[in-house]
């Protein structure tokens, strides 16, 4: 009994987080006349429920990879500010975590105290200070505003940091030892050992640079370069229908890539016992 209560309650929690793309799904393939019978978005409210296309459409994804280019370019937006960011951010974390976690150098904990505080402010609290000092760069309106500080994001450094702590540093000094440089300590011993890591780090920066909304706004003066997150956002604008099969082309790229790390991910921390 307490078996079956327990995988009751596990079904019945994956059927609420699933449904909202099981909705989506089935929706980016019903006709306009349908989505519009089910959804009125001018107050918020559903007409109606219903997860069966009364007539199979692909309209909405022909428009937007055919008729409506402006939704593919900004998926290209999308790409353009996501991955140098994901790239930038998993290269500067490894390298920063490798040396908070296994270097000694004067006032290497309180430096590292110091990312933990800025880990803990929200984005509101940095975004007026970012702001100023891009204006200063003159990077506003450019795709650097927004790549530059994800790049350097005291979230990855922490979370790289622990994944290196538990790794013997026997080995590093062994490797030392036998001349090995700290560059090809970091390459050859500590990056075989933190895969699981970086995979997370990756997946979870992906995410959020991918939904990003409040920098674009803020940074970017220019519409034409705002990525496909606001355009969803904004479902008040534009046909509900292609909103669907825009979410489903968004979730794509970051289903891929869990895919692909999922076992890594289970296991991001170096396990010990090895």
């Amino acid at each position: 009994m307490k078996k079956a209560l327990k995988y009751s309650f596990l079904i019945i929690i994956t059927i609420i987080f699933l449904f909202p793309i099981v909705y989506m799904l089935a929706c980016s393939f019903m006709g306009k006349a349908q989505i519009s019978s089910l959804l009125d978005f001018s107050n918020g409210t559903y007409k109606d429920l219903d997860l069966i296309p009364d007539r199979f459409s692909l309209n909405q994804y022909y428009q937007v990879f055919f008729r409506r280019p402006e939704y593919l370019l900004k998926f290209w937006n999308s790409i353009i500010i996501t991955v140098p960011t994901v790239i930038c951010q998993v290269v500067v974390s490894a390298l920063a975590a490798f040396a908070f976690a296994k270097l000694k150098f004067p006032f290497r904990d309180k430096l590292f105290f110091i990312y933990i505080i800025l880990l803990i402010l929200p984005l509101q609290v940095t975004i007026v200070p970012d702001y100023i000092i891009l204006d200063n760069l003159g990077l506003l309106n450019n795709f650097l505003a927004v790549i530059l500080p994800g790049t350097f994001s005291a979230f990855g450094i922490c979370l790289m940091r622990q994944s290196m702590k538990y790794i013997s540093d026997s080995s590093i000094e062994a490797a030392r030892i036998d001349g090995a440089s700290y560059f090809k300590v970091f390459l050859r011993i500590i990056l075989p050992q933190i895969k699981g890591g970086l995979i997370t780090l990756t997946l979870l920066c992906f995410i959020d640079n991918w939904n990003m909304v409040e920098q674009p706004l803020i940074y970017f003066d220019d519409k034409a370069m705002y990525p496909l997150s606001i355009t969803m956002a904004d479902v008040s604008s534009g046909d509900l229908g292609i909103v669907f099969a825009c979410g489903v082309m968004f979730m794509i790229p970051a289903l891929l890539i869990y895919l692909y790390g999922h076992r890594d991910i289970d296991s991001p921390f170096v396990n010990t016992d090895k």
